[in-house]
């Protein structure tokens, strides 16, 4: 499935016309008509209800909600994806409404909705227009067509409520991907992905910021010791920084936390080789960071997981298939805030110590200019194959040192 240009589909957005936001596969993979409710028309409501077919919502943030004194609807907690269902709405009698249903008078009520000075004496409750509210963060916390709806509007300047309907097909079945694409183009309308304004929020925004900062002596010198902390979710990172000499060209390694590696001196990994190697150089090169992912442990499965997974490798099987036996991913592990703190630097041309592609790619992504340096690995008898396995399967750039 080809998507437009977010930007182009931002553009047509912006100027009120509807757009097709696709969802991920794996979860309902559907296609919603969306535009800015502050720009419907019978016309457009009319549009979702005959080509769309589905349920015509509209978008809301909370503060809108509470605004009009909606109440939730009651849940059973069987709704896997917990989409938010405020009470049905329409426009109050004095302001050109009757049944409420046509697509005239669900027009008005998505208007008032959208009027700041529209309270909650101005709605009949229950209604034909349904109010679904989108998280606060929208789709950096849950990659929803009500969050897409309504960050579509945020980032493109309209009020914080859009007008969504689920895409069928003629037969009441929904419409999947190709059959978007086909109806995206019969239409002359853009089709994006919720991905894509994932990766546009990532990519111009920052959500860590700075907790607290102190100066740490250790054995390898003495550091700035930052914790930020991820807005989103709460998680906090540390970062050791040294800027003695801010003519050398930065050093940066971006570390995986590893409780037995980096605490307990595991020998069944190489973390903490490469946290202290990397200390070494940032202190001599007098410039640089070491970014202490938090959440990281055993690629992102917890530390209980982890050890779990330890025992399955001592049956012969390998640190990937481990996790998976465990119903894991092979790693879920997340770089993106070590984008926002390096953001929060200024950092834009760097090293980064690392074997991994896959943090150079997300630093690129993210509009940074890093250089790989790849680390040598130190071996033992309890971590070779543990070693082989990140170069045969995990694809890890590195030599094997003895």
């Amino acid at each position: 499935m080809i998507f437009s240009e977010l930007s182009a589909a931002m553009e047509w957005f912006k100027a009120g016309k509807p757009v097709i936001v696709v969802d991920a596969l794996s979860r309902e993979n559907e296609g919603d008509i969306i535009f800015p409710a502050d720009c419907v028309t019978p016309e457009k409501i009319n549009f979702c209800a005959s080509h769309g077919k589905g349920l015509v919502c509209i978008a809301i943030d909370e503060k809108t909600a509470n605004r009009l004194s909606l109440n939730k609807l009651n849940s059973n907690q069987k709704d896997q994806f917990h989409t938010s269902f405020y009470e049905p709405i329409d426009a109050a009698h004095h302001h050109g409404t009757t049944t409420g249903i046509s697509a005239f008078e669900r027009c008005i009520t998505a208007k008032l909705i959208c009027d700041e000075n529209a309270g909650k004496d101005d709605f009949i409750k229950p209604g034909h227009l349904f109010p679904i509210v989108a998280k606060e963060s929208g789709v950096l916390v849950r990659q929803g067509h009500t969050e897409a709806g309504v960050d579509l509007c945020k980032l493109t300047g309209h009020y914080p409520a859009a007008i969504i309907c689920e895409i069928m097909n003629d037969d009441g079945s929904m419409m999947r991907r190709d059959d978007l694409s086909v109806f995206a183009d019969k239409h002359k309308l853009p089709i994006i992905s919720i991905q894509q304004i994932v990766e546009y929020r990532m990519m111009n925004e920052n959500h860590v910021s700075l907790m607290s900062s102190a100066q740490l002596p250790t054995d390898y010198g003495t550091f700035q010791i930052h914790v930020f902390k991820n807005n989103l979710n709460d998680t906090e990172h540390v970062v050791l920084e040294k800027n003695s000499n801010r003519s050398n060209r930065p050093i940066v390694r971006i570390h995986s936390e590893c409780l037995t590696g980096d605490v307990f001196s595991s020998l069944k990994c190489d973390c903490k080789y490469q946290l202290e190697k990397s200390m070494e150089m940032i202190e001599e090169n007098e410039n640089g960071l070491i970014i202490y992912m938090r959440g990281h442990e055993g690629r992102g499965i917890g530390i209980g997981n982890k050890i779990a997974a330890y025992a399955i490798q001592e049956n012969g099987i390998d640190t990937f298939k481990a996790n998976e036996m465990l119903g894991m991913p092979i790693d879920a592990r997340n770089y993106q805030d070590a984008a926002w703190i390096l953001k929060h630097f200024n950092y834009q041309d760097f090293d980064l110590i690392t074997n991994n592609d896959e943090k150079l790619n997300v630093l690129i992504n993210n509009g940074l200019s890093p250089k790989q340096i790849q680390f040598n690995a130190k071996v033992t008898k309890h971590n070779e194959k543990y070693l082989i396995d990140k170069i045969n399967i995990g694809k890890h750039k590195m030599i094997l040192e003895q």
